[in-house]
């Protein structure tokens, strides 16, 4: 099969749709794979760099202001409710997602062992991102777990899936005086008055979850004879998350979402691997990323266990090159896969077109990239030490599953010396 043969193979797997149940984290993990995807198309070389980027839905500052108009409205308790769930009944079934990101990293001198060619370089990245995802759903008991932001004992959390839930009512209150251990008892009654039922169970409810990433170490790129090339890296990764159920009430009791005192923050030795082959003007290749070796440092005692976890990113790439004199175009096409979403969620077709010259340090590049649920166009300049990129992805479907899709703003800036 040739490459035009696979990128129309690809554009009929994109438009398939599966319909799915929406949970924050899962969403999360797609919408950061497609981003990374878009940094993979824009290696870092062997350089001297800094790295800035950051990307924003287009709809989430202003559902941030009416939130926080939501927060400061004036008037009876009932008022401030009402207000409160008129403005998520506004944004039902919408997700807005915001990622910041900061890198930098310097070479070390190459060597080769026999036709092994290595180029080592150190590096460090750290990003934080977050999505937060508005759905109506009548509430369950497992749900309420999700209102509160500490670990809880199973003991408390046996009874909370035991008890019927009450309107308005304390979440705790009712189930301090039945526990027997002293310890457990004293948390739970330390927390009483912390959290609370929904006044109204079929309200829409906001679900927020962020996550803070940092990761440092030895990132060598490889290329063996004439054909095969790659890369292993291997970092310590630092990661803390927050995953939390906010309902309207708590909206109007203006009640701050932060991180815990304890938080989760876990750290690992993490390691990636990727191996291509490349012949003439085609390459190919796949990966492993993310991929945990062995925990360095555990979660802090009382914290909540990670929501975001350690399942490893897989890729699939192929891309052909060709130029014409100073210009170039480079059709390819891929698929990425996390636990979280589904195969055909992550395949992707596009080209970039270009031109450079002076040692492709300086040039213009345009490229369009298609998958299942965006279109992205991402025009590039580079200007010898420096490039900016922004990218727009625009939605191919007004509903992905019973996520309203919006449009995502990108910009990225490198220095490199």
């Amino acid at each position: 099969m040739n490459f035009k043969s696979l990128a129309v193979a690809s554009l009929l797997a994109v438009s398939t749709t599966q319909a799915f149940a929406y949970d924050v984290v899962d969403r999360y993990k797609l919408i950061d794979d497609k981003l990374k995807t878009e940094e993979m198309l824009e290696p870092i070389g062997h350089d001297f760099f800094l790295d800035v980027g950051a990307a924003l839905n287009k709809n989430a500052k202003t559902f941030v202001d009416d939130i926080k108009k939501a927060n400061d409205f004036q008037g009876t308790s009932g008022a401030k409710i009402l207000n409160a769930q008129t403005v998520l009944a506004k944004y039902d079934k919408t997700e807005q997602t915001v990622k910041l990101k900061v890198a930098l990293g310097f070479p070390i001198f190459r060597f080769s062992i026999g036709d092994l060619k290595i180029q080592p370089n150190v590096r460090a990245f750290a990003d934080a991102g977050a999505n937060i995802g508005v759905r109506s759903e009548t509430l369950t008991t497992q749900m309420v777990l999700d209102l509160i932001n500490i670990d809880l004992p199973t003991d408390i959390k046996t009874q909370i899936l035991a008890n019927p839930i009450t309107a308005g009512a304390d979440i705790l209150a009712p189930i301090c005086p039945g526990l027997t251990d002293p310890a457990v008892k004293a948390l739970c009654n330390a927390n009483v008055g912390k959290y609370f039922y929904p006044t109204d169970l079929n309200a829409p409810d906001m679900l927020l979850f962020a996550k803070v990433d940092a990761r440092a170490g030895l990132y060598n790129d490889y290329t063996y004879g004439e054909h095969f090339f790659g890369n292993w890296n291997l970092f310590v990764l630092s990661r803390t998350d927050i995953f939390q159920r906010v309902n309207a009430d708590m909206i109007a009791k203006g009640t701050k979402i932060e991180l815990p005192k304890e938080k989760n923050t876990e750290m690992t030795l993490t390691t990636d691997y990727r191996l291509g082959y490349k012949n003439d003007n085609y390459h190919v290749f796949a990966s492993v990323e993310d991929l945990k070796l062995s925990k360095m440092k555990e979660r802090k005692d009382g914290s909540k266990a990670l929501s975001y976890g350690y399942d490893p990113l897989m890729r699939i790439h192929a891309d052909a090159i060709y130029k014409y004199s100073a210009f170039s175009v480079n059709p390819f096409l891929g698929v990425h896969k996390r636990k979280g979403y589904g195969f055909a969620d992550g395949m992707y077709v596009g080209a970039d077109a270009g031109a450079h010259v002076w040692g492709d340090r300086i040039g213009l590049q345009l490229r369009g990239m298609l998958d299942k649920q965006y279109f992205t166009i991402s025009p590039r300049m580079k200007l010898w030490l420096m490039q900016l990129e922004y990218s727009l992805k625009a939605p191919v479907k007004s509903m992905d599953g019973d996520v309203k899709l919006s449009a995502i703003n990108s910009i990225d800036l490198r220095f490199f010396f």
